[in-house]
């Protein structure tokens, strides 16, 4: 059960904890020139390079490093988010050192920028040089009210924290303003800390400019240089959005001054009364509290009395139950694994057979002393999501079993160490074929048309034919596991939750999943039903058969986004134009039908989805018709109503819409 104190925390920040840890990148930079070999002095150089940076960032949130002392030299440099911990810091940036690799594989410049950190590295020594060029920019599809106004706040809100910026040692700022209709609009920039001040306030600049190109009017905002970035939205999805300070955004900003200290800025004022103001805020501060105590109190019990009602029904538990967990639902002793034998089996957890980076923590490969393969995940200590995450999939993962889903062997828990022990699978994840040209050809029509139907069994089974009914919330490429036989198995249970049978909606306020496969009635208001798997498997298909990320900025502005690609072409009759060239002989009947199928799982409004088995029966029978898909999933609308009819499951927390339907901040994301 959620305790008192981690539950004020979450009231505090007002906002639900988008579950990002983790994601892949919301945006990539690739160099689309030079290639370094595997196995080659600058893959080894990249290799200290990336575990450099593991080691050295989260205790100041930035890092830079160089390794190698020729021709093949690497520079790198990561940077977190200011305002997180050191913890949220270290799984950001394992994530990126693992990501970036998939992200630009074999690619001698590349950068990755995740929600919460950002990790670039070259052939090249870039460390103190500042860049302007943009790199990427995302932006959120619903329109902000009376644009016109709007747009003069977005811009006076980046230009007044590019300025701070310019001043701070650590080269942010964070703030929040007012915004046309009584609403409220957040910001945040920052620099990588090589840079001077003058020039990290003329790159933010830069980025600010950026706004004319393709987010006027638009509710939130993300752009980014190599060396800069700037984020506006009207929604407090960041705990610093929530208690930062208030900008005039009124008067135009003076010129940063040289880098002295950490800035601080407060309610805007002429100096006068300051005395009667700071009387004022106290008094406001402790009225505030005691009210805010007594809503927490209010919500811990109403809390406490849904979980014992609902007990189970959301396949998490309290972080300090790990132990009786694994007592209660471990059916055999040999399903304990001792600490110490992991550690042997991993060689100390090394960098070298780490195999990525993913949920809570870091993958690695293990041999036991039997010579068994296995795949080890380790939580990163002090995570308390991470903790959840393995409480869920301890108790969820071990009653099932499919020929289709990642058998879980075992668990250790010992002090702050918490390790899930999984089958090993030697050809690691789908995405890794798929997305990289010099693999896909692999994956021919029969391999790819298996993949699909071996993830549609798991699906279905997770839904309709096992003890427990599963949603799984995050089923994406880089979470289908691919055995030597190249069949296809899910992963990552660690956002799974249960549901029963007469639920036909359960509503949430911790919005948690992979952008680009979110459905928008999940993403937007947090509805959650199996139609949110069927949405992800949708856009799945279509990555399949494509050979194509669902985003990929790389290209233009009419083809990024390949779920409105995919559509547009079964408009003009050219569908085919979407099947990947490296896909070898294959009958254009069976790949079209997919397709549609693909299709009619990504419409916009749950009922027009199918159910897995009809899926299922659609793609395995040459016989069915398959219906014509309407509106795709974030055409038009930015999300789909729930229809008057449809149970939905609240509770008194979750009764203010507010809350949830503006959980995610950009429904443009980066793809894989």
């Amino acid at each position: 059960m959620m305790s008192i104190p981690l539950l004020c925390c979450c009231l505090i920040s007002l906002a639900a904890y988008l579950s990002l840890a983790y994601e892949d990148p919301r945006g990539q930079s690739c160099g689309e020139t030079t290639y370094y070999a595997p196995n080659s002095t600058f893959s080894s150089n990249l290799d200290l390079a990336l575990e450099t940076l593991s080691n050295t960032t989260a205790s100041t949130g930035f890092a830079t490093t160089t390794a190698g002392d020729s021709s093949q030299t690497v520079t790198a440099l990561a940077l977190c988010r200011a305002t997180i911990t050191p913890s949220d810091c270290q799984l950001c940036v394992d994530a990126a050192a693992s990501g970036v690799r998939s992200a630009c594989p074999n690619q001698t410049v590349a950068q990755v920028w995740y929600t919460l950190c950002m990790l670039r590295y070259s052939g090249d020594y870039f460390v103190n040089k500042t860049d302007y060029t943009i790199a990427f920019m995302l932006y959120d599809a619903r329109h902000a009210p009376d644009p016109d106004a709007y747009d003069v706040k977005v811009k006076m809100l980046m230009r007044n924290l590019s300025s701070t910026a310019g001043a701070s040692e650590k080269r942010y700022a964070v703030g929040r303003t007012a915004a046309p209709e009584n609403l409220t609009l957040y910001g945040y920039v920052d620099c990588t800390r090589d840079i001077d001040g003058d020039s990290c306030s003329g790159c933010l600049s830069a980025a600010t400019s950026a706004i004319n190109s393709c987010c006027l009017g638009q509710w939130a905002g993300w752009i980014a240089t190599p060396t800069c970035n700037i984020q506006f939205n009207m929604d407090p999805v960041h705990e610093d959005w929530v208690n930062g300070p208030y900008v005039n955004t009124d008067t135009t900003p003076a010129l940063a001054s040289s880098p002295t200290t950490e800035p601080v800025m407060g309610p805007a004022g002429n100096g006068a009364g300051g005395g009667g103001l700071a009387i004022k805020i106290s008094v406001i501060l402790t009225v505030g509290t005691v009210v805010l105590v007594a809503v927490v109190l209010g919500v811990a019990m109403k809390w406490r009395k849904r979980e014992r009602v609902e007990k189970g029904g959301s396949g998490i538990s309290d972080e300090d139950n790990d132990q009786e967990i694994m007592r209660e639902r471990i059916g055999t002793r040999n399903s304990i694994y001792d600490l110490d034998a992991l550690v042997a089996a991993t060689d100390n957890f090394c960098l070298a057979n780490r195999l990525g980076a993913g949920g809570f923590g870091t993958v690695y490969k293990g041999i036991m002393e039997n010579g068994e393969e296995i795949a080890v995940k380790k939580l990163t200590p002090g995570s308390t999501q991470g903790r959840e995450e393995f409480s869920n999939e301890v108790r969820l993962l071990l009653k099932l079993q499919h020929r289709n889903l990642v058998r879980l062997f075992g668990c250790c828990v010992e002090g702050e160490n918490r390790v899930l022990v999984y089958e090993y699978l030697r050809n690691k994840s789908l995405n890794y074929f798929l997305f990289d040209k010099s693999k896909s050809a692999l994956l021919d029509w029969p391999k790819r048309y298996n993949i699909i139907m071996g993830v549609a069994r798991g699906l279905l089974y997770l839904h309709e034919d096992s003890q427990l009914r599963i949603i799984h919330r995050d089923i994406k490429a880089s979470n289908i596991l691919l055995d030597e036989g190249m069949n296809p198995k899910i992963a990552d249970f660690g956002l799974a939750r249960l549901f029963k049978d007469e639920q036909t909606h359960h509503r949430t306020r911790r919005i948690a999943g992979t952008f680009g496969y979110m459905a928008p009635e999940y993403a937007i208001r947090g509805f959650m039903t199996a139609k949110i798997d069927v949405f992800s498997f949708g856009v799945l298909i279509l990555e399949i058969i494509s050979g194509r990320k669902n985003y990929d900025p790389q290209l233009n502005e009419q083809n990024r986004e390949l779920l409105k690609l995919a559509w547009r072409l079964e408009q003009e009759g050219r569908i085919m134009e979407l099947v990947d060239a490296t896909i070898g002989s294959f009958s254009q009947d069976n790949v079209l039908k997919c397709v549609r199928v693909g299709l009619l799982c990504c419409q916009q409004l749950t009922q027009d989805r199918p159910t897995m088995s009809s899926a299922m029966l659609m793609l395995s029978n040459d016989s069915v018709t398959i219906p014509v898909a309407g509106r795709h999933g974030y055409q038009d609308t930015p999300c789909d109503p729930v229809a008057p009819h449809d149970s939905i499951n609240t509770s008194a927390d979750l009764e203010n819409e507010s809350f949830s339907k503006n959980s995610i901040t950009f429904s443009l994301p980066n793809g894989r």
